[in-house]
């Protein structure tokens, strides 16, 4: 690795795999290696004990940034209160939220909200162990992004004023989240097929509801009856 210039990886973490794409350059940025590493689901007292223990196997002297799979990630949409006072009565309040849904464990879990716009926020939740881990075996960790929150930085804009569902299939699970009337509205991530997830979520919701669902990771059926479907370039990490 150069000096001047400098590898950055950037890490897929799920459960049976780990994705890696390693990139060189500052200003032009250049895919010099892509691979992909197993493990075992089955490995360790957590899920994600397996991935992390596949990650000795990678050069850390570089800069990464990791993308969790949402099969480690909570999401939750959260009513909002203009009546917050800072991030610590914020972060109260979003963990109080996780509670009702989750119990006592989310006491423990490391949690994000977005700041943009009025209403209810779409928060994430990720258990406190998985970022200690990951923090001791990337010495330069720059980031740990959710998936959800990596998809919507990475393709957000291709979301229509009109409004969209965003469908990040992963195996085995499905994350589902309605964007409309300019705000997120609902959010479920789950184990199941993610057509059946789709329909299931569209009959749970209320109100004007949009039938264009952009979806990452699994081939779009057009025939599905009630839904148009923009097929998301790109995987996990890539």
């Amino acid at each position: 690795m150069s000096r001047l210039f400098p590898d950055r990886l950037r890490i897929g973490l799920a459960p049976a795999e780990v994705s890696v794409a390693r990139s060189r350059g500052v200003l032009r940025k250049r895919l010099v290696e892509q691979k992909t590493l197993g493990c075992d689901p089955g490995f360790g007292a957590q899920p994600w004990h397996g991935a992390l223990a596949a990650l000795k196997q990678l050069d850390t002297a570089a800069r990464a940034t990791v993308i969790l799979s949402n099969h480690f990630v909570r999401y939750a949409i959260v009513p909002w209160s203009d009546a917050l006072a800072g991030p610590a009565e914020e972060e109260a309040y979003v963990r109080h939220h996780f509670a009702r849904i989750h119990g006592e464990r989310a006491k423990s879990w490391v949690l994000r909200w977005s700041e943009s716009g009025g209403g209810a926020r779409l928060a994430s939740a990720i258990d406190k162990a998985l970022l200690e881990a990951l923090k001791r075996s990337l010495p330069r960790l720059a980031s740990v992004q959710p998936y959800l929150m990596a998809a919507i930085n990475r393709w957000g804009k291709s979301i229509p004023r009109s409004g969209a569902w965003l469908a990040l299939v992963e195996a085995d699970r499905a994350c589902i989240a309605l964007h409309a009337g300019g705000r997120w509205r609902s959010v479920q991530n789950a184990r199941g097929e993610w057509l059946a997830l789709l329909d299931r979520e569209r009959h749970r919701s209320d109100g004007e509801l949009p039938d264009l669902a952009l979806v990452a990771g699994a081939q779009a059926d057009a025939r599905a009856p009630g839904w148009k479907f923009q097929q998301l370039k790109g995987g996990f990490v890539h």
